[in-house]
C-alpha cells in the first residue's frame, strides 16, 4: 500500500510513526513536481492536496485532509471519482468553541472598546455600549453539528437556553434545549440574544443569513460567524449594521477574504473582525494523527475508512 504524505508540517518523528503503525510504502515530494509525479502512484493521500494533485492521483482509494472544509476539493475534478473522502471534523470544535465565547464576551463587556481606550490612554468605565450578560440568555446556533455543540458545550456554563438549526437534526442533542431544521429557523428568530454561525459552505447555505431573516432578529441580537462568509451576503450585512437591525456582528470568516481594506466592516464599533484563525490550536496535529490512524485501520480491515467521511451529495 502506497501512502503519499502531502502534509508539510509533519516533521521526522510524525514520519515514524506513521510509518510503524501504517507498515504502508511512504511516498514523500521534496517538491511540488515531485509531489505531483508521486500522486500517480499513491493509493491513499494523507494531508493538504492541490486541484493538480487531485486529478493526477487517478488510483488513489483516499484521501484524508487535516482540515474540515469541504467546498474546495468537492468542487474539483477527482482523477478518481470513487475515492472516499474523510477530513478533519472534530479537530476544532474545542478552540472554534472558546473563541466564540471570547467574541461574545468581548461584546458584553465591551473589551474591544476598552483596548481602543487603552491605545488612547482613555479612562472610560462606561462605554457606549450596555454590559450585557450570558446568564439566562437564548442562543441560536446555525449548524448543529461538531463545531455547534462544541460551542453550546461551552455556553452551558454560563446559563444560556441553546437552540439548534442544522439540515438533518439528529433528536436529543447534548446541551441543547432543542435542534430544529434549518428550514424552522425564521419563527424563531426573534427570540435570539445571539446568534451562532457554524455552517458549512454548500448550496443550501450560501446566502442563508440574508437581510430579510436578519431583520427577524431582535435589534440587540448579536451574531458570530465562524462557519463560512458566504453564508451572509456583505451587503445585507452592512445594511443591518448601519440599519440598526443588529447589534453588532463578530466575524472571524468574511466573504471575500480577506476582507477589502476598504470594506465599512473595518471601522464599525460594533464589529470585531477576526481573520479566520478561530480553529487554531497546538493539538492540530496530534488529533488529525489520531483520526488517520484509526481510519487506517478501518481502511485495511473493512476496504474503507469510518471516521469523517464526507457525503458528497451533503457537501460536508
Amino acid at each position: 500500500m502506497r501512502l503519499l504524505i502531502t502534509w508539510k508540517d509533519l516533521n521526522e518523528a510524525d514520519l515514524q510513526l506513521i510509518e510503524t503503525q501504517t507498515g504502508a510504502t511512504m511516498l514523500l515530494g521534496h517538491s511540488k513536481e515531485e509531489t505531483l509525479e508521486l500522486a500517480s502512484q499513491a493509493d491513499v493521500i494523507f494531508g493538504f492536496v492541490s486541484p493538480e494533485i487531485l486529478l493526477a492521483a487517478g488510483r488513489c482509494q483516499w484521501l484524508q485532509t487535516p482540515y474540515a472544509g469541504a467546498e474546495t476539493i468537492l468542487g474539483t475534478p477527482w482523477g478518481n471519482p470513487q475515492m472516499i473522502y474523510t477530513n478533519g471534523r472534530g479537530i476544532f470544535g474545542p478552540p472554534i468553541g472558546e473563541h466564540v465565547v471570547g467574541l461574545i464576551l468581548a461584546f458584553n463587556r465591551g473589551l474591544h472598546l476598552a483596548r481602543d481606550n487603552q491605545r488612547q490612554k482613555v479612562w472610560k468605565p462606561r462605554l457606549q455600549n450596555s454590559f450585557r450578560e450570558l446568564t439566562g440568555s437564548t442562543v441560536g446556533i446555525l449548524g448543529y453539528g461538531d463545531l455547534g455543540s462544541q460551542v453550546a458545550k461551552r455556553l452551558c456554563g454560563f446559563g444560556c437556553n441553546v437552540v439548534g438549526f442544522r439540515q438533518h437534526p439528529q433528536g436529543d442533542e447534548p446541551y441543547a434545549t432543542a435542534v430544529y431544521a434549518l428550514d424552522q429557523f425564521e419563527p424563531f428568530a426573534s427570540q435570539l440574544d445571539y446568534l451562532v454561525c457554524t455552517l458549512p459552505h454548500t448550496e443550501k447555505t450560501a446566502g442563508f443569513l440574508n437581510q430579510k431573516r436578519m431583520q427577524l432578529l431582535p435589534e440587540h441580537a448579536i451574531i458570530v460567524n465562524v462557519g463560512r462568509g458566504t453564508l451572509i451576503p456583505t451587503d445585507d450585512l452592512i445594511l443591518a449594521l448601519q440599519q440598526g437591525w443588529i447589534a453588532g456582528v463578530a466575524l472571524d470568516v468574511t466573504d471575500p477574504e480577506p476582507l477589502p481594506v476598504e470594506s465599512p466592516l473595518w471601522e464599525m464599533d460594533n464589529v470585531i473582525i477576526t481573520p479566520h484563525n478561530s480553529g487554531l490550536t497546538p493539538f492540530h496535529k496530534e488529533r488529525a494523527l489520531e483520526i488517520f490512524l484509526k481510519n487506517w485501520q478501518h481502511f485495511m480491515k473493512d476496504g474503507t475508512p469510518k471516521i469523517n467521511v464526507v457525503n458528497l451529495q451533503l457537501g460536508y
